[in-house]
């Protein structure tokens, strides 16, 4: 059994991010967004950010399955889980107590636009240990109220560097919602910023 330590505190400034592609990525999404909810997705720049993509991936809300999925998957991300994740279940390989907290928060960030982080400890087939740092920014696609989700999945390891052939489990180590204020475009008035509450700890985790 473990316990999933779930962040839920306001911070804006994303002051628990710890990767820096994940905080770089946090930092340019709110620039481009300013006061809105989200940016578009045509606003975002590949150039500005091209050193993160093979990194990045960009998240779809499957209604059927009531999950989401890689509409897109970098070469890094494809790398270290050693498949091709383009059109896969991104809940998939997880127990069913981790899978349904990770589907909440990014069910809470296409719909209330507030970014899902998450850690994770990834182990592979040759008895390594792998920390990982995820991010998921909600994104609005032009001309329509479609909301994707673009992020990063970011190793401390380099992926290339592992010499793994397979993940074989996965473990989530904390997860949260970084709370973000923007105007409220329909009523005209700012955000309700989230409750400021200490993490609390998740009971009844169970380590892929």
């Amino acid at each position: 059994m473990m316990g999933i330590a779930e962040f839920t505190g306001n911070d804006s400034s994303g002051s628990q991010i710890l990767h820096p592609g994940s905080r770089k990525l946090f930092c340019y999404w709110e620039a481009l967004r300013a006061e809105r909810p989200c940016p578009t997705r045509e606003e975002f720049s590949l150039s500005d950010i091209r050193m993160y993509m093979p990194d990045m991936f960009v998240l779809e809300r499957d209604h059927i399955r009531k999950s989401f999925r890689f509409r897109l998957a970098g070469t890094n991300v494809c790398e270290l889980f050693k498949a091709n994740l383009t059109g896969c279940d991104v809940l998939a390989g997880w127990d069913s107590f981790e899978a349904d907290v990770i589907n909440k928060h990014l069910i809470q960030s296409v719909s209330n636009y507030q970014p899902t982080l998450f850690r994770t400890r990834l182990s592979t087939d040759i008895r390594q240990q792998v920390a990982a740092e995820f991010i998921a920014l909600p994104i609005r696609m032009r001309g329509s109220e479609r909301i994707q989700l673009i992020g990063g999945y970011f190793s401390f390891r380099p992926p290339h560097g592992i010499c793994h052939t397979a993940i074989t489990g996965r473990e989530l180590l904390a997860i949260r919602s970084v709370w973000t204020e923007y105007q409220n475009v329909m009523a005209g008035r700012p955000a309700a910023a989230s409750p400021d509450r200490r993490f609390k700890v998740i009971a009844g985790g169970l380590s892929a």
